[in-house]
């Protein structure tokens, strides 16, 4: 039976210290990377509020300028023009360094280019975690964040169009969630080998708190530009271009593939990594004829993880696109102060991601809980929390205008705690060896789950009315329930032996030697 293990010193010495070491410092760079993920991920979301000019909403009204040669709106002649040539309207009077443009996008046009990215991003999940295995995370990160770069910055090609090509805009975010769908699974691969169990919550807690500060600050700034500059979305997308260039220069020069690799880490620090990760530095090979499919779907702790996975991310996924639309419709919330409400929530999600992280492992090192109780104690958190919010908001319309705010700001606080201290952290924990492919598995799931989850909505609310949403609330309390309590009763933060680093590597060790024996020429004479 296995059994946790504690805190061990490598060498009869104490660990190294954490605050400054490379490990820190890979932390605080992936904190960047997703921050610069986020702002290139919800920066059209944000900005297609200034982009569209919404004198005209319908395929009616367009239908009837176009039959009449009329405009039944104040739209200035040049935007008659340009409507007439589907080009984007220019207007005289700038304020900053470009003249304002918008475009004459339709309503299905506008949801197509947003779900651009989300069609990329499905299919590199499983991918992603593959190739950080083989090929090592750096350069998973690297070619990731460079792509989605270039692609962001092409997107201010709009302004030069003289007519806008809404096939050339999704493509480009096509691309740029095709580079993004990596990055969670090459993160969870990356700190199977840098993070000791030890540290594990606190390292990935900081790295995943760029999520939610990328989210918020973008939306602030987003906000901003769109308000009081014309065209502010050219600012937001170069700026989130810049950011990932800014970033790449720096990963590609302060960080490394595994402990082995690093140019500079101090031995003391390598030898400590590598001796609790089990980590050598060397490539994997890996097909899918190597991985051990069946320990994998026979392993409850495994499938309870992936289980408690989908069912929070079904909810979130969902809530984090609805929940400007609850406060604007349901407790008729004015837009600004959505936005504001919104920002300070996931400001919030950022604290109790990285706090949880820091409890987590100070609870572990002073004895209190194993890992596996803490792991069970915030995946609770984020799962039972989130379902007291869905009973909260079944009884919230504009009536009830406080404690909805309250509720929407418990419910993204409490969403943290799965980053810093729950079923986000947990793969590395559990299948190690593994962890970016079975990842990528589960955030797949997640993800269709999460369009599943707005395809179910747009059938059930026909009218922005509590009545329809309470059968929603409902629907999202229960698998919230379902999936916490099936990780209280199955989860463990135990490594599965034929998943540990250790075992792949002797695997691995055993396939090629037997592949060169098979391969090898015969010389003897029959």
């Amino acid at each position: 039976m296995v059994t946790e293990r504690t805190v061990r010193q490598v060498d009869d010495q104490t660990p190294p210290r954490f605050i400054p070491s490379k490990r820190f410092t890979l932390a605080l760079l992936v904190f960047f990377a997703f921050i610069v993920q986020y702002s290139q991920r919800v920066n059209l979301p944000i900005a297609i509020v200034c982009m569209v000019n919404r004198t005209k909403q319908t395929d009616h009204s367009l239908v009837t300028f176009k039959q009449t040669g009329k405009s039944p709106y104040n739209v200035p002649n040049n935007a008659i023009d340009s409507l007439r040539r589907n080009e984007p309207v220019t207007t005289p009077m700038s304020k900053g360094l470009f003249e304002k443009k918008q475009f004459f996008w339709n309503e299905e046009q506008q949801q197509d280019l947003l779900g651009g990215y989300w069609a990329g991003y499905i299919f590199t999940q499983v991918p992603g975690g593959w190739l950080a295995t083989v090929l090592g995370a750096k350069w998973v990160y690297a070619t990731s964040l460079g792509t989605s770069s270039l692609a962001t910055l092409a997107l201010t090609s709009m302004y030069l169009m003289s007519s806008t090509n809404v096939i050339l805009i999704f493509i480009l975010r096509f691309i740029i969630g095709l580079a993004h769908g990596v990055l969670f699974p090459a993160t969870v691969a990356l700190w199977s080998l840098w993070a000791v169990p030890q540290e594990r919550s606190t390292l990935a807690s900081i790295g995943f708190c760029g999520t939610h500060l990328g989210t918020s600050v973008t939306m602030l700034i987003g906000g901003l530009f769109c308000r009081y500059l014309d065209s502010g979305w050219m600012y937001l997308f170069t700026v989130s271009a810049l950011l990932g260039f800014i970033w790449l220069i720096l990963w590609i020069f302060l960080t490394a593939d595994a402990p082995n690799h690093h140019k500079t880490i101090s031995a003391h620090e390598r030898d400590y990594i590598c001796n609790l990760t089990g980590s050598t530095g060397k490539k994997r090979t890996m097909s899918l004829a190597t991985i051990p499919w069946k320990n994998i779907v026979t392993s409850k702790p495994l499938i309870a993880l992936m289980i408690t996975h989908i069912a929070n991310l079904f909810g979130l996924f969902f809530f984090l696109t609805n929940f400007g639309k609850i406060l604007n419709q349901l407790l008729r919330m004015p837009a600004q102060s959505t936005g504001y409400i919104l920002a300070f929530g996931f400001f919030l999600t950022l604290l109790s991601s990285l706090t949880s992280g820091i409890v987590t492992d100070h609870l572990v090192r002073s004895k209190i809980l194993t890992l596996t109780s803490a792991r069970k104690l915030f995946n609770s958190l984020t799962s039972f929390l989130p379902a007291l919010c869905m009973l909260s908001l079944y009884f919230c319309d504009h009536t009830q205008q406080l404690l909805g705010i309250i509720t929407i700001l418990v419910f993204l606080a409490s969403s943290g705690l799965g980053y810093g201290s729950g079923y986000i952290v947990n793969f590395a924990d559990i299948v190690p060896a593994y962890s970016g492919v079975i990842f990528g598995i589960a955030n797949t799931f997640a993800s269709l789950a999460g369009f599943i989850g707005n395809i179910i909505a747009g059938k059930i609310v026909k009218q922005p009315i509590l009545s329809q949403w309470r059968i929603l609330y409902i629907m999202f309390g229960i698998v919230y329930v379902f999936g916490g309590v099936v990780f209280v009763l199955f989860g463990s933060a135990v490594p599965r032996k034929w998943a540990k680093i250790q075992t792949a590597n002797a695997t691995a060790k055993q396939e090629e030697q037997l592949n060169e024996e098979e391969t090898m020429p015969m010389n003897e004479k029959i």
